[in-house]
């Protein structure tokens, strides 16, 4: 399976087709020398034709650069490689399917008058951030809910084995990443029982970034054990290239009691039981209250677009939820391609809390390649004197993504950000905290992938509780972080320049 993922890989793919470029070249140049120049001006006037095309995207800048840049260059090349990897879009039958499934929840995403008007008097200023949610990731803000803050995997992963063990209806769960050891011996474990319960039990994983870890038939076991679990695109060779679309999103739902997300996949390396890369830092939250509801429509909606099936909703949505007396706010929102998300949720999320901010905002993110918008909201807050502070991992788990995030460290620098590098090891951590009264926390990282391609999700809090958890361990982060200046923060001329290339094609990586 690993020798497949490689094979069918974007970096393989692209260095094969480059090589395809060449071979053709040097074989029309030797073979029909006389008819070189008619077939040059021929390649070209076809590759014009893409670049207008490409220009006539409603696309952001940074995303066309790249694509114009290679087809004009190397015409054939760019043409395999954009029509393989170019394309962001959902299937027409998934899009189908999820808006489908949408419009048989959509009564339970709905507020009445009341509810309106409480969320907004909870919100108070921060109104603008309920509003875009609510308009673009079909869902709603809830007051009246409970909930914790996890600062390692090693909490997350012992609250989640209790409450699993609670579960007396059903367990939903989704993630990017599923792999055999410790962590999923224990979470697998208490599946099979509960299911040979009569506990329904669903699970869903991804085909790409479980790929090498588990089985490929590995679903299949799953079910025979009374695991309603399926792959999510599954992994076919050449047709597999073209999908950007991987769900990167991580969910568990018990019983509409409790629902967890955050940056922990399943595997051991994220509750430090296998170390990989110094010390795993990531972190989580567990809701309780009527926002569950909200995860448990996100799951449904990706589970049956991806089965073909319908489930009966207000099995699972229309239920009595716990009213807590906390204060606050919560909104749980999903995020992925086009066109069922018309917009880029996750970042302009992170751009409206941003925007918000009048005294700091604090980030966590494992990966810094942020598309413009971002950069510039994260710019101006830091020039009108908000406090900016961005922590990335001090040990990298891909080489090339680690250079391209620290070759955004000077132009971030220039304008007061302030950026800091995690001592102990890798921080997969993906949160955002400002003013101590709005945060987030989920599954986004400030790069192409999470920001354009995937399917995402998270957590908008305002006025919680929780947050001055969320903000106590960023001051816990920061004392265990190196901080970069323009001082002591060089780049070599060739590092650089390498850089520089590498990130006109960050919108591919």
């Amino acid at each position: 399976m690993k020798f497949l993922k490689i094979l069918f890989s974007k970096i393989f793919i692209s260095f094969l087709a480059l090589v395809v470029q060449l071979a053709a070249f040097f074989t029309v140049f030797f073979v029909f020398e006389q008819y070189i120049v008619i077939l040059q001006i021929v390649s070209y006037i076809f590759g014009l034709l893409i670049v207008f095309g490409i220009i006539g995207k409603k696309e952001p800048p940074e995303f066309k650069t790249p694509w114009l840049v290679i087809i004009l260059i190397l015409p054939f090349f760019g043409l395999v490689i954009y029509s393989m990897f170019a394309n962001s879009k959902m299937p027409t039958a998934q899009y189908k399917k999820m808006v489908d499934v949408t419009c048989r929840c959509k009564k339970y995403s709905e507020l009445s008058p009341d509810e309106n008007e409480e969320v907004l008097k909870e919100l108070g200023k921060n109104t603008g951030i309920e509003y875009y949610l609510r308009r673009n990731s079909f869902s709603r803000g809830h007051v009246h809910n409970k909930a914790n803050y996890f600062r390692c995997g090693e909490d997350f992963y012992s609250d989640l084995l209790s409450e699993l063990e609670k579960a007396e209806k059903f367990i939903f769960m989704e993630y990017f990443i599923v792999e055999h050891g410790i962590m999923w011996d224990g979470i697998h474990e208490i599946l099979k029982r509960k299911a040979g319960q009569g506990v329904e039990v669903r699970f869903m994983y991804d085909d790409i970034g479980s790929a090498g870890l588990v089985s490929g038939s590995y679903y299949k076991k799953l079910k025979k054990e009374g695991v309603n679990c399926i792959k999510f695109n599954p992994f076919r060779p050449v047709l597999s290239g073209i999908h950007n679309n991987r769900d990167h999103r991580k969910i568990t739902v018990i019983d509409g009691k409790c629902a967890y997300t955050g940056g922990m996949n399943i595997a051991d390396e994220y509750i430090n039981k296998k170390k990989r890369f110094g010390y795993w830092k990531d972190t989580a939250v567990k809701i309780q209250g009527s926002a569950v509801g909200n995860f448990t429509a996100m799951f449904l909606q990706m589970f049956d677009a991806s089965a073909k099936s319908f489930s009966d909703y207000s099995k699972y949505l229309d239920i009595e939820y716990e009213r807590f007396e906390e204060e606050g706010y919560i909104h749980p929102f999903g995020d992925g391609p086009k066109p069922f998300y018309k917009e880029l949720v996750g970042s302009n999320n992170y751009i409206n809390i941003i925007n918000s901010a009048k005294e700091y905002v604090y980030v966590t993110t494992p990966y810094l390649i942020p598309d413009y918008n971002l950069v510039c909201a994260l710019r101006n807050a830091a020039y009108r004197g908000v406090d900016v502070k961005i922590i990335t991992p001090s040990i990298p788990d891909k080489k090339i993504i680690f250079n391209m995030s620290r070759s955004n460290y000077n132009y971030l620098l220039e304008a007061g950000v302030k950026i800091y590098e995690y001592s102990p090891g890798f921080i997969h951590a993906k949160q955002m905290v400002a003013d101590g009264n709005a945060a987030f926390v989920g599954t986004v990282n400030l790069d192409y992938r999470s920001l354009v391609h995937h399917y995402e999700c998270g957590a908008v809090f305002c006025n919680s509780p929780c947050i001055a958890d969320i903000k106590a361990d960023f001051d816990k982060i920061l004392s265990l972080s190196y901080e970069i200046t323009c001082d002591n923060f060089k780049m070599s001329f060739f590092g650089a320049l390498l850089n520089a290339v590498l990130n006109l094609f960050s919108p591919m990586l």
